[in-house]
């Protein structure tokens, strides 16, 4: 991975930090990142994060990746947080309320924009800071434009005329989608949306799902638990109770 260096007097050396003025302190920049002519690439990444939102709580969460604990947390923006996700330098959330989709901050979780989804109920999203994807309670999976979240493209969930989905999230290079429908977990294929392969949620009332190529954060409703699931067979790695008792979106990484 590309690497910001100093000279110290004698050698080139690793930056452990950067920090930026926010108005009022100095703050730790998560990520750093480069324009590589199609899309911006991290020099570096100093830690990695979860995104949390719970529809009863009203509240949305950054969790340790250790342990799922919370690190912090702030009151959502509006009334029912229905998804979330992004990267250490991005939060992408939605909500059914206001049938909304936004960017919040990473400091604070202020809210960064706003604009209206692209259907009535919007149920999840995920991503980074070079791509969006979003789902809603009528059967679509949709990518986003990170620029104003206009629709990139579109189609039906796999679930068909039946589905529910509510929860999806990844990278550039893999989406992992849920329906409680039919209580599955899906990888989906970047190139065009399709099912790659799928498997039982480990609980009923699968909720939301995210993380990256290496690993898949998810939550559900019914037992109120937490879930790093595996990347492999989506068999569970190791799990949490809420910090909530409705768990409606996790993603991150």
């Amino acid at each position: 991975m590309p690497a910001i260096k100093y000279w110290d007097g004698a050698q080139w050396t690793d930056i452990k930090g950067i920090y930026y003025w926010n108005g009022s302190s100095w703050v730790q920049a998560k990520a750093g990142y480069y324009w590589d002519g199609s899309q911006w690439v991290p020099f570096w990444q100093i830690y990695e994060v979860i995104w949390h939102c719970d529809t009863s709580s009203k509240r949305v969460y950054e969790l340790s990746v250790e342990d799922f604990s919370v690190v912090r947390y702030a009151s959502s923006p509006t009334s029912d947080p229905n998804g979330i996700g992004g990267d250490a330098n991005t939060i992408w959330h939605c909500e059914d309320s206001y049938d909304s989709i936004r960017e919040l901050s990473v400091v604070d979780f202020s809210q960064i924009r706003i604009e209206s989804s692209p259907d009535s109920i919007p149920s999840g999203i995920g991503g980074t800071i070079n791509v969006i994807w979003h789902c809603d309670e009528n059967g679509k999976i949709y990518e986003l434009s990170t620029t104003d979240f206009s629709v990139v493209r579109s189609v039906d969930s796999p679930a068909g005329i039946n589905a529910n989905p509510n929860g999806i999230g990844g990278d550039e290079d893999v989406i992992w989608f849920t329906d409680d429908y039919n209580n599955d977990i899906y990888e989906l294929s970047v190139a065009d949306l399709s099912v790659v392969r799928s498997a039982d949620s480990p609980d009923t009332y699968p909720r939301g799902t995210g993380g990256d190529k290496d690993t898949i954060w998810h939550c559900q409703d019914a037992g109120i638990e937490l879930y790093e699931l595996s990347t492999i067979d989506f068999s569970v790695v190791r799990s949490a109770d809420s910090p909530g008792v409705v768990p409606s979106g996790m993603g991150g990484k």
